[in-house]
């Protein structure tokens, strides 16, 4: 049996105040669960409108409840109105208004679903709309009351009137107030509820000189089949559980039909609309969800890790709001960039991302703030995100502790249900950034493809222990040959000869490294590395190969990447950035741009956009083309900066490889300038092998998984001329069919 209104007391409030009330489970869904009719005179009509003024109604409807609803034009002001006048044309236009507001896009999956039902409810009569205008003499204009009426089958009902707008930013986002008046709780709130009462109905029935009405189901119905197709009523009841005794439920069916509960409000999220997820990513979340929502997924670039992770993260917030529970979801990312990429991908799931970056207007700080309370103070089935980068969420000294550090207060505050989702999880393996992660999150999800850190085991475990093992490994050869994910690619290594000076150099800063060695000095060591790793990146005929690579027909290609040496030459005190933009630029006329730190985040999009369309032709960068931002357009690459760290080249193949769904490409094409030391002469010191060493296994990678794999025995060749020792370096002796890669 249906519980009555009464019976929520003494829950009712005589005043909601949002914030800190939360409108939508704690007075919508009680009193939709305790109704059967719902009568609303509201602002302007939308199809959005239809479909957030009911925020839980399966049951409503499923137990025989109906909706009558009293609204005004959406698109025509008090202006046009009174230039229409009374004529015959005017329920045309009226019609008209109603096609265009409902046919207007609805950008939620949700939404989309409980539309489906309201279609049918105005289908079969359960709700009828009404569209309301002011009459005057000679003309009309807008109707501007706001009533609510819930009414229960033991002939009680309620009424508010005011606020709120019947939308999710007037139930969420923006403040709202209005008084709650209960027919049973007294005798003034009788008096209000029914004089509240007694207005719906005496405008709904035309008896208030002043108002003309018009019925909208006849208008409507068809548009809204037509835009959003129809649905019976579903009834799904929710139970409780606890979390040790079930995990959330596996998805190996998932598909875009699979929906939240019937009975969920847009407060949480679901698998969008056209959203077809491939074996192996559906697989990555039932590993994930089998593991009792801990684990990383060790996914190849371009694999789809952002959109799999949301599917885990809708999943885990529907099994919270099966346990009645809140969920805040929280997503750290390494970069700016990601921030908006992420944020635009979690809409889609019907998410409201709010975003932190440490710099935030007082609107922008205000709207986390309101997603932390939300959060932390809300009841029922919720879900909330705030996405930030790995910096902004640790504090930039050891004297900023949690206390005074933004973000970390809001976390520490937070008592509920915690996902904590790393992408490009490697970022966060530094002491300080390690220490600023929420403690004992209820769900983990690591993200990266190459989920060890370079030359820091330490760090790898522990971020291995927090967010947990790998649940899923695609390597790229996985992701290209097998899945189709990425595209194919070819590998042109290009060795790269020292000059005579630099070799001079090369060898002196060499015995010295050797010489601080055996004095154990390590830190002397490390400094006349670092200046050896200077010279080569900066070594001239780097420069010399990129002159004749554009000759040879670069210099008309476009899509192309350019990947730079830090810092400036130690010779010329030049930047590398400066001589490559002025040697393409102004030798070769291309339309190129610098794509790097001081990048103000509003035209790095802008820039990406360029390369796409071909305005610009190449965009140089240092590192800020390394993780994860998505630039699908891009068809070449020009490795001028080596790198050692294995994580870096394997996001700057990435970058390459993704699919472009608005100009596909058949494969794309790396050009590696590895610099060799001179040439060997049998008494190397054991730096120099390792110099050696660590740029040819980064070439034989890259190698094995390209086209032309047949160009890693040239890098085999070069590590026998410099007397590698292949008990070092395995891949030096690997048969063609075995895997190389650890972490891809």
């Amino acid at each position: 049996m249906r519980p009555n209104l009464p019976s929520w007391d003494p829950n009712w409030k005589r005043r909601y105040n949002s914030p800190p009330d939360d409108l939508i489970s704690e007075f919508y869904v009680p009193a939709f669960a305790r109704s059967v009719k719902y009568d609303r005179a509201v602002g302007f009509f939308s199809s959005r409108l239809l479909a957030e003024i009911s925020p839980s109604i399966d049951e409503f409807v499923a137990n025989g409840g109906t909706m009558r609803l009293i609204t005004s034009p959406s698109n025509l002001s008090d202006d046009d109105l009174r230039a229409m006048g009374k004529g015959e044309h005017f329920r045309t236009i009226l019609e008209e208004d109603l096609t265009k507001a409902i046919r207007s896009p609805i950008p939620s999956g949700v939404l989309s679903d409980r539309l489906r039902l309201l279609t049918w409810m105005v289908a079969t009569g359960s709700l009828e709309v009404r569209i309301a205008l002011r009459e005057h003499p000679e003309c009309y204009s807008l109707f501007h009351e706001k009533i609510g009426i819930f009414s229960d089958d033991s002939n009680y009902w309620m009424t508010f009137t005011g606020s709120p707008n019947e939308t999710i930013g007037g139930a969420l986002r923006h403040s709202e107030s209005f008084p709650l008046h209960r027919s049973w709780a007294s005798e003034d709130q009788h008096a209000y509820a029914t004089e509240e009462r007694d207005r719906f109905e005496q405008i709904w029935n035309e008896h208030v000189n002043g108002i003309a009405t018009w019925t909208a189901n006849d208008w409507i119905e068809h548009p809204m089949r037509e835009a959003f197709g129809t649905r019976e009523p579903r009834y799904k009841s929710i139970t409780r559980s606890d979390r040790r005794e079930r995990s959330p439920e596996s998805i190996s069916d998932a598909e875009p039909s699979v929906m939240l509960p019937a009975t969920s409000s847009s407060l949480l999220p679901s698998i969008p609309e056209g959203l077809v997820l491939r074996d192996f990513q559906r697989e990555a979340v039932n590993s994930w969800l089998r593991a009792s929502g801990r684990g990383t997924f060790a996914m190849a670039t371009g694999t789809g890790k952002t959109i799999t992770a949301l599917t885990a993260a809708t999943q885990a917030s529907i099994y919270e709001a099966q346990r009645n529970q809140p969920i805040l979801i929280l997503v750290i990312v390494p970069l700016v960039d990601l921030v908006e990429q992420w944020s635009a991908a979690a809409k889609r799931f019907g998410f409201r991302p709010a975003k932190y970056t440490g710099s935030m207007r007082a609107n922008e700080l205000r709207e986390l703030k309101s997603t932390f309370s939300a959060a932390r103070f809300s009841k029922g089935r919720r879900a909330e995100m705030v996405i930030t980068t790995a910096g902004s969420l640790t504090p930039r000294s050891s004297t900023e502790d949690a206390g005074s550090h933004f973000l970390q207060q809001q976390l520490g505050r937070h008592r509920g249900p915690l996902m904590v989702i790393g992408d490009e999880m490697h970022s966060l393996g530094t002491p300080p950034r390690l220490a600023a992660l929420p403690k004992e999150p209820t769900f983990t999800l690591g993200l990266s493809a190459t989920p060890k850190r370079h030359g820091d085991e330490a760090g790898t475990e522990e971020l291995l222990a927090y967010f947990g093992r790998p649940v899923i490994s695609i390597d790229i050869k996985d992701a290209i040959y097998k899945y189709n994910a990425l595209v194919p690619y070819d590998y042109l290594f290009w060795p790269i000869e020292l000059t005579p000076e630099e070799s001079r150099e090369y060898k002196l800063i060499s015995q010295r490294i050797a010489s601080a060695y055996a004095q154990g000095n390590e830190e002397v060591a490390e400094r006349h590395i670092r200046a050896r790793t200077r010279l080569t990146q900066h070594a001239s005929n780097k420069i010399t190969l990129l002159r004749q690579l554009l000759r040879d027909g670069l210099a008309t290609d476009s899509h192309q990447l350019v990947y730079v040496a830090e810092g400036k030459n130690p010779e010329t005190d030049v930047a590398q950035l400066d001589t490559v933009e002025a040697i393409m630029r102004e030798e070769f006329c291309m339309r190129v741009a610098r794509y790097y730190g001081q990048t103000r985040d509003d035209d790095r999009e802008d820039l990406q956009l360029a390369l796409a369309s071909g305005d610009i032709q190449a965009l140089i960068a240092m590192k800020c083309l390394d993780e994860g931002v998505d630039i699908p357009s891009a068809r070449t690459g020009i490795m001028m900066a080596s790198t050692q760290n294995p994580r870096q080249f394997v996001q700057r193949r990435g970058r390459l490889l993704r699919r472009d769904p608005n100009s596909p490409k058949s494969h794309a094409v790396i050009h590696d300038m590895v610099v060799m030391p001179p040439h060997p002469t049998g008494d190397e010191s054991e730096s120099e092998k390792r110099l050696v060493g660590v740029e040819l296994s980064r070439a034989a990678e890259l190698a094995d998984a390209a086209r032309n794999t047949e160009c890693r025995f040239k890098v085999i060749e070069l590590a026998y001329e410099y007397n590698l020792d292949p008990e070092t370096y395995p891949w030096m002796t690997l048969a063609e069919s075995e895997e190389m890669q650890e972490w891809i």
